[in-house]
């Protein structure tokens, strides 16, 4: 469908407000630039997260709003708007538990389903460098379009790719009927 070709963003709730975040490769380099990678994160049960894991995983999930599009860009992550401390000023106790429901949401949104081995790309780290050659490389995207994507959505286009090229047959259309 047409939907499926717009970035999708989703809305977490902070002191009241709301927020539209986004993990594309670029929330997910802030986020192992600052803290850790996301890999780690997700080894934790989303339910006791800690409260630092919260703050950094809001953080880098304002990477792709357009007020911070400049400090990306040049990799100044520390420069993203709302800053970690005001974040967390903001989070209060009470909000945790609707907030990480939020975040895990907002994370598993942006990562592919599995396939084949089960493995996601961040349990690789080649696999990262891999992906990335095939896009930029081989697909002639820019590597800017690669970092402000999503793992699903580069997984999407690469997919799309190799069956538009005749590499890869075409998933089979299964109509069911009651």
């Amino acid at each position: 469908m047409l939907k499926d070709l717009i970035k999708n963003y989703s809305v977490i709730h902070i002191g009241g407000r709301e927020y539209r975040v986004r993990y594309s490769l670029n929330a997910l380099l802030c986020l192992e630039m600052i803290y850790k990678p996301l890999s780690e994160i997700l080894k934790t049960d989303w339910k006791v997260w800690s409260i630092d894991d919260v703050i950094h995983l809001c953080h880098a999930g304002m990477c792709d709003r357009k007020c911070n599009k400049r400090a990306v860009n040049a990799r100044r992550f520390e420069l993203i708007k709302p800053e970690l401390s005001e974040l967390g000023s903001l989070i209060q106790v009470s909000d945790l538990p609707l907030l990480r429901l939020e975040l895990v949401t907002a994370v598993l949104d942006s990562l592919p389903q599995t396939r084949g081995n089960g493995k996601k790309p961040e349990e690789n780290p080649l696999a990262e460098r891999q992906m990335r050659a095939f896009y930029c490389d081989i697909m002639h995207r820019p590597e800017k379009e690669f970092f402000e994507s999503t793992y699903r959505e580069i997984d999407g286009r690469m997919e799309d790719y190799l069956v538009a090229k005749g590499l890869k047959k075409p998933p089979a259309v299964i109509q069911l009927d009651d």
